[in-house]
């Protein structure tokens, strides 16, 4: 059986189900992090003084994360349906991305736990900061790869690599 056929009806729509699942939850969570990198932090850096705008975001960042560990939850779930009942090995790709995408959202998690009980003047403060802004950046990556890899590699157009001419 090729890896893009399905086995049954039944299987087709937990296909459906699930890639849909995939995709808004992978949605969501990419457009939380681009939408929060790119436009809230620059907007309180730039009109609050350093304390007060860390203090601000250390306020935020729970509600933000819960965001990606929802959202990363639903992608997980919609990626194990499509795994599970798509077959073929490329099928689990999306399981694979979406589950190192929310380990590294726990992580993250973590450090935050760590970092609300430290001054935000502090070097170790510093540190622990930039780390989470990395795995923030990595796990955005993930995700945008997650949708190449999704759109173009478990559903590649029909007749990609045909040698056959347009009409003229």
């Amino acid at each position: 059986m090729d890896g893009n056929q399905i086995r049954s009806w039944g299987d087709k729509m937990a296909v459906v189900l699930g890639r849909f699942l995939w995709r808004v939850g992978s949605g969501i969570w990419l457009g939380t992090i681009l939408f929060f990198s790119l436009v809230v932090t620059p907007a309180i850096f730039l009109e609050l003084p350093l304390p007060e705008a860390s203090h601000l975001l250390l306020r935020i960042f729970p509600a933000y994360y819960g965001v990606g560990l929802w959202s990363g939850g639903l992608a997980l779930v919609g990626s194990v349906l499509h795994g599970w009942y798509a077959s073929g090995r490329r099928a689990w790709l999306l399981f694979i991305e979406s589950l190192l995408a929310w380990i590294l959202v726990v992580y993250v998690e973590r450090l935050l736990s760590i970092m609300k009980r430290l001054s935000t003047t502090s070097s170790r403060f510093a540190h622990l900061h930039g780390e989470s802004v990395m795995i923030n950046t990595v796990i955005g990556v993930i995700l945008l790869a997650g949708f190449i890899l999704e759109s173009w590699l478990l559903n590649p157009y029909p007749g990609w690599g045909d040698a056959k001419k347009p009409p003229v």
